[in-house]
């Protein structure tokens, strides 16, 4: 998933753009201008819009998983892991999209590159969480492996980003997420 300095140079451009005017008012001349570059650069590395934004995706999703990761190096326990995962890729993707005039682009995409980020952003994350559960004992007695409860905390955590209606609500959910995954694995 390593960007080049290009992509990620015009995928910057491209996420400041799109959180400026919304994805679907975003033109790729106007990437263009807030990058520096000529349109037919813009267009050598990415075709159209939806490969943009499949771009911006990578490199903003990347970041905060890097982010938190480098964050659990510091923390042991696994409520204060998952708090840290809760804050800084849930709460706050559900604030940045909140903030963007049409935050149901970034999360449906529009079309197969943006969605293909999407996707590989979700089993990044889903990978990321595993490596918290490799070591709780709890989940043996489920016959879960660490990938699939991963997969589970995540698909469940995003879906209530995507479904709440507001920030409370939101941290409601996610406090119960929490609390039954950490009693559920004593």
């Amino acid at each position: 998933m390593e960007m080049t300095e290009a992509e990620q140079k015009f995928a910057r451009a491209a996420l400041a753009v799109f959180q400026r005017y919304g994805v679907r008012k975003t033109t790729m001349e106007e990437i263009a201008v807030e990058a520096g570059v000529s349109k037919p650069t813009l267009y050598a590395t990415f075709r159209n819009k939806d490969a943009a934004l499949g771009g911006s995706i990578r490199l903003a999703k990347s970041a905060v998983i890097k982010s938190v990761t480098d964050e659990w190096a510091t923390t042991s326990s696994l409520p204060e892991r998952l708090e840290v995962f809760f804050e800084k890729l849930v709460l706050a993707g559900f604030d940045m999209l909140h903030q963007s005039p049409d935050a149901q682009a970034f999360e449906t995409a529009v079309g197969e590159a943006s969605q293909s980020a999407i996707n590989a952003m979700r089993a990044a994350e889903i990978d990321a969480v595993a490596g918290i559960f490799e070591d709780v004992q709890g989940l043996e007695t489920l016959g879960l492996s660490p990938g699939d409860f991963a997969q589970f905390v995540v698909t469940s955590a995003m879906n209530a980003k995507r479904l709440s209606q507001s920030r409370e609500e939101l941290q409601d959910y996610l406090a119960v997420l929490k609390t039954s995954a950490v009693a559920l694995l004593k």
